[in-house]
């Protein structure tokens, strides 16, 4: 094989995505960082099914393409669907990859070097501090390894010199990575460079069929890295027991982690490299990456609001996510612990889908095995949804999504997946008491049935300003009212969140026997819903009253009558 036609690249990373789903449970198994990118090989898997999909769309089957054409929608579809660390890194060794073909209609064994060396600067840049011995280190083997081959190689031989490289880089990552040497690994998103790199060869040299399904179970050369007593992939990667050292995974629990934090910019004349300067002073595991539309940031920090605040202040912000590593620092722990002390998997875990530091800790505190950062404006994909269950690593999911907007997508992800089942609940305090009639004693079924009932047992109230003048229900709302809607129904207009916030409580049928829940959010202040609760108390003597700190953007209030 002399040339690539753009159809032949498509199908070499469609191959080799194939390849990395096969071994998506051996690369998220040698993780050892634990925050919630840490299944990398599940980050790297949806970053690469974004990217063919993409591919697909922009150049079809049954026609001719350009290999420029074919890498510039690989780049982009996995820019836009990249997911955690490992994924935004992959997306640029896609992006210099592209860069590189530029204007070429096949891809030559000349072109190969600068595809590789461009693919793997392009990825040492998006990191704020690169650190060797991760997966940085082994794309930059790879690719020193076939610029230091002479000339009149084929592209084969190109890709094999690229996949045996990698291996023999990713073996030495754990001699370079301190914390790979404690705990006994090898760097997982390393082993994905390694896995998409083979797939890739494994296709070029006729080990895939056509259609680029795999013909064979393993890639070639990684024998070296089977053995476990199960009888994993992972084997000499992970140990004699094929477990990480618990050592170390003892050291894991006694930091803290903060949150990981990932967002879109969008707007014009955005600069990736201010962004990426602002938040290697702010922020620690710093990848930011993207043009003068797009910037796609990827940091762990402990306080997300001057994050978001500062991303805003440049342009639209998209794909939220954010996530507490301390949470997941626990299941990564309790999921490496030895045969002799690893608890048994969860027969039933919750999902809550919800906006805000306090609400966030609330739902967690309260039993939610995970939580997903969503809500009003910020909409979940299904994947998502499945995702987060999945993580659980429990038998039996319920998800609350606690948001109208929400509802559909966790809906789509159950008819998916079997396990997955959706208490419906519309708003945060449905959320709450769907929550308060959880008993994980009880099987799915009843939980499912308690859980909805409960939603119609509360009174869900909203406080929020209006974006937009409108007539609605009745009511003439001008841009900039303090609007109170109960149950999604605007019922009052007030001068102020707590003035509106009073007037919608007095329709919800108080009384001494009530039961009220404030949850504050990020625009409202301490001392003015305290004055609010205590104006209850002083009318209703016997109400209880609790105002929480919620910390939701958008609305100053949620609340709940019982």
């Amino acid at each position: 094989m002399e040339q690539l036609q753009g159809q032949d690249l498509k199908r070499a990373f469609s191959a080799a995505t194939g390849c990395l789903e096969e071994y998506r449970d051996v690369v998220n198994a040698l993780n050892v960082f634990p925050v919630p990118d840490g299944d990398t090989g599940t980050n790297m898997l949806l970053t690469m099914r974004s990217a063919v999909q993409a591919a697909n769309q922009e150049c079809p089957d049954g026609l001719d393409h350009s290999v420029a054409t074919v890498s510039a929608a690989l780049a982009q579809g996995a820019f836009f669907g990249a997911r955690g660390n490992s994924g935004v890194i992959l997306s640029q060794f896609f992006k210099g990859f592209s860069d590189a073909l530029a204007g070429k209609e096949t891809l030559a064994a000349d072109d190969l070097p600068l595809a590789f060396k461009l693919a793997a600067d392009a990825a040492y840049k998006s990191v704020g501090n690169p650190v060797e011995g991760t997966m940085l280190t082994v794309i930059r083997m790879a690719s020193e390894a076939v610029q230091e081959k002479p000339g009149a190689q084929s592209i084969i031989s190109l890709w094999e010199t690229a996949y045996q490289a990698s291996q023999d880089a990713l073996e030495r990552t754990p001699q370079q990575l301190p914390v790979l040497r404690e705990a006994g690994v090898v760097d997982s998103g390393g082993m994905g460079i390694v896995v998409l790199i083979g797939g890739a060869f494994r296709y070029l040299s006729d080990g895939y069929s056509t259609d680029g399904n795999s013909t064979s179970a393993s890639l070639p050369g990684l024998s070296r890295f089977q053995g476990t007593p199960e009888g994993t992939l992972a084997g000499k990667l992970l140990g004699r027991d094929g477990l990480v050292k618990r050592e170390y995974l003892e050291s894991t629990l006694e930091r803290e982690w903060g949150n990981c934090t990932q967002f879109i910019i969008s707007g014009s004349d955005l600069d990736p490299d201010a962004v990426r300067s602002h938040f290697q002073e702010t922020a620690l595991s710093t990848v930011v990456i993207g043009d003068d539309r797009n910037i796609r940031v990827h940091i762990h920090v402990d306080d997300t609001g001057p994050a978001l605040s500062y991303a805003g202040s440049l342009g639209d912000l998209s794909d939220i996510k954010i996530e507490n590593m301390d949470g997941q620092n626990q299941t990564f722990a309790s999921g490496h612990e030895t045969v002799q002390t690893k608890a048994p998997a969860l027969a039933l875990a919750l999902v809550s889908v919800t906006s805000g530091d306090g609400l966030a800790s609330l739902f967690r505190e309260s039993g939610c095995a995970a939580i997903i950062e969503g809500g009003q404006t910020i909409n979940l994909s299904i994947g998502q949804v499945i995702e987060a269950a999945r993580n659980t690593g429990a038998k039996d999911v319920i998800v609350l999504p606690n948001n109208g907007n929400v509802v559909m997508a966790a809906e789509q992800a159950a008819a998916m997946e079997s396990f997955i089942h959706v208490v419906p609940s519309k708003s945060v305090p449905q959320g709450v008491a769907a929550l308060l009639a959880f008993s994980p004693e009880v099987p799915w079924p009843d939980n499912f049935d308690a859980m909805t009932a409960a939603l119609s047992e509360v009174t869900s109230l909203e406080v929020t300003t209006a974006v937009r003048g409108v007539k609605m229900d009745g009511v003439e709302v001008v841009e900039g009212d303090h609007i109170g809607l109960m149950e999604g129904r605007l019922i009052t207009i007030g001068d102020s969140p707590e003035i509106a916030l009073r007037l919608a409580l007095d329709q919800g049928g108080l009384g001494p026997d009530a039961i009220v829940t404030l949850y504050r959010g990020a625009d409202a202040q301490a001392s003015d819903a305290e004055t609010v609760a205590q104006g209850l108390r002083d009318e209703f003597p016997g109400i209880q009253v609790d105002v929480i700190d919620g910390g939701q953007p958008h609305y100053q209030y949620l609340a709940s009558i019982e």
